[in-house]
């Protein structure tokens, strides 16, 4: 048990990646020289999985021929586009590391916050999320007021409260990721919320950080308006209302 334990990454890292053709590659150009450089991670085993649903661009190809660039680099290939909670989770259900973290294909939240954020979950806690100030990072008013909505509506439904929920930059260690996204039902936008919900229902330590230097990156996929997004967070959260009601998130 104790040899297996010793060969599993220290680090996985997860990008779900559905019509990324337009900067994939610069991404994992970027991952891979910042794994190859950075004094904390050049030493330790990371494994990278990029989760790329059937699409029509040459995203997957991109993804393959990166491969040379890295020690481990894994490209799942679900199907059908169903939404990003689903690819999440299936990357965070495949992960092999110790310590496995979810982060956008646009790199939006800088490289130089893994290194905190992993000794902060080697360190005693479970989840470890990123958050940003969307008054000053969302200056655009239906991408704000689509953060702020689903922010409100969460604090109200799970009693967790985070100044944002949304962030695509959490990390958990293997035992937590497992727990919650075993449990996730969410496969679209909602799922921080219910993956939040979840941990804090398990009694998971969850452990947060101020993304101040975040970046708003272009070619958005968010193309939704307003009313869309707001109904269909309030469709989720009622659903994560249900399954606690029902102890359908309990260990």
């Amino acid at each position: 048990m104790g040899a297996a334990k010793s060969n599993r990454p220290e680090l996985t890292i997860v990008i779900p990646a559905y019509r990324e053709e337009q900067r994939i590659g610069a991404t994992l150009d970027e991952l891979a020289g910042f794994l190859r450089r950075d004094r904390y991670f050049r030493d330790k085993a990371v494994e990278v999985l990029v989760v790329s649903a059937a699409t029509p661009d040459k995203t997957r190809e991109i993804v393959l021929s990166k491969q040379k660039l890295f020690k481990r680099l894994r490209l799942l290939k679900p199907e059908q586009r169903v939404g990003k909670g689903r690819d999440v989770r299936l990357g965070m259900l495949e992960a092999a590391g110790e310590i496995v973290v979810y982060m956008d294909a646009d790199l939006a939240t800088p490289l130089q916050h893994l290194e905190e954020f992993h000794k902060a979950c080697t360190h005693g806690n479970d989840v470890v999320i990123g958050t940003r100030d969307l008054s000053k990072h969302h200056p655009a008013l239906m991408r704000r007021s689509i953060s702020n909505i689903g922010n409100v509506l969460f604090r109200l439904a799970c009693g967790l409260w985070l100044e944002d929920s949304q962030c695509g930059f959490k990390m958990f260690t293997r035992q937590a990721g497992r727990l919650c996204f075993s449990k996730l039902t969410i496969q679209g936008w909602g799922f921080d919320m219910e993956v939040l919900t979840i941990a804090r229902l398990n009694g998971l330590k969850i452990k947060s950080y101020r993304i101040d230097d975040w970046n708003d990156a272009p070619y958005s996929t968010l193309t939704d308006n307003v009313a869309v997004v707001a109904l269909r967070s309030l469709k989720d959260l009622g659903h994560i209302t249900w399954n606690r009601l029902n102890g359908k998130y309990a260990q």
